[in-house]
């Protein structure tokens, strides 16, 4: 059985360590991004108008209102939907019929996705180290029990906040 263990080992860990690099290539294009987005005000008005007409389904994940409730309970320190005044495209709309303008003073909507930024930076900071020390075990791998229990141990640190894939 120990011989079986370490051929299908011998064949997971070449693709162990690509979908690790390609995770911390993924990761940090998503670190520079958010690292762009409070100089860019053209990305803010896209992602303010993804969050206030499409409950930020489209762009960042971290902004995704539908999953927020979720983000919420799983990490206390993520920003509150509720604590924010987030404007609404269709309410927009109807004042603009209404009144001529779309202007609402008390919107808060680039505030939270600014906040949720901060907020997922930290979380993606986290997840290239755990990658980074994944990718440093697979490429040291001695086929120890230890071994694959570290490795378990890191796996089980990773963050729920992450579909790979979307």
């Amino acid at each position: 059985m120990m011989l079986l263990n370490r051929l299908s080992t011998r064949e997971w860990l070449p693709q162990a360590e690509e979908a690790l690099m390609l995770e911390i290539r993924h990761l940090r294009s998503e670190v520079k991004w958010i690292e762009h987005l409070p100089r860019c005000w053209l990305c803010q008005i896209e992602l303010e108008l993804d969050v206030e007409r499409y409950l930020g389904k489209h762009i960042a994940w971290f902004v995704d209102l539908e999953s927020g409730e979720y983000w919420e309970k799983a990490d206390r320190t993520c920003p509150k939907e509720k604590n924010y005044k987030i404007d609404n495209y269709w309410w927009q709309v109807k004042r603009y019929h209404e009144t001529g303008t779309t202007e609402w003073k008390e919107s808060e909507t680039l505030k939270f996705i600014l906040d949720r930024a901060k907020w997922a930076y930290k979380i993606e900071g986290k997840q290239i180290h755990l990658a980074r020390q994944k990718l440093k075990l697979v490429r040291n791998w001695d086929f120890s029990e230890q071994c694959q229990r570290r490795f378990e141990r890191l796996e089980n640190q990773s963050s729920p906040f992450f579909f790979w894939g979307e």
